[in-house]
């Protein structure tokens, strides 16, 4: 009897949750380097208006982002690593990135929906390069 495979919980789960707290990180990240900049610019205390100015323009963006782009290399790590990989275990990590961003959704809008919806779409482009590749035969 063939013995089913199953899928990597453990990896997909700590690999998105991973993905997520980085994406975190390098948000806190290029905040604090705008609020060096601004600090060494006015030799002392940054200007907290700039900031959070440059927070609502930024963050919106460069959050999905990050978070995409980190769940796609997560999600090649994950199926690279599958003894059967799939496609769906690509889309699991995206979708495990994206649910603690609901934590800090308050109303969210069209564009929220949209960043909430781009992780998984990377974690299904980064299982798809994998597995495109594994079927590509070596010269």
């Amino acid at each position: 009897m063939a013995e089913k495979s199953r899928a990597p919980w453990l990896s997909i789960v700590l690999t998105g949750l991973l993905a997520f707290v980085i994406s975190l990180a390098v948000i806190a990240a290029v905040m604090a380097g705008y609020a060096f900049t601004l600090a060494m610019q006015a030799r002392g205390a940054p200007d907290p208006h700039s900031i959070a100015a440059f927070a609502n323009r930024v963050i919106p963006l460069l959050g999905p982002l990050a978070l995409s782009l980190l769940v796609l290399f997560a999600a090649r790590r994950v199926v690279r690593r599958a003894k059967s990989p799939q496609l769906c275990h690509g889309v699991l990590v995206g979708v495990v990135a994206a649910l603690p961003t609901l934590m800090f959704m308050r109303h969210p809008g069209l564009v929220d929906v949209a960043g909430l919806l781009l992780s998984p779409a990377s974690g299904l482009l980064g299982a798809f390069w994998v597995i495109s590749r594994r079927r590509v035969p070596e010269v």
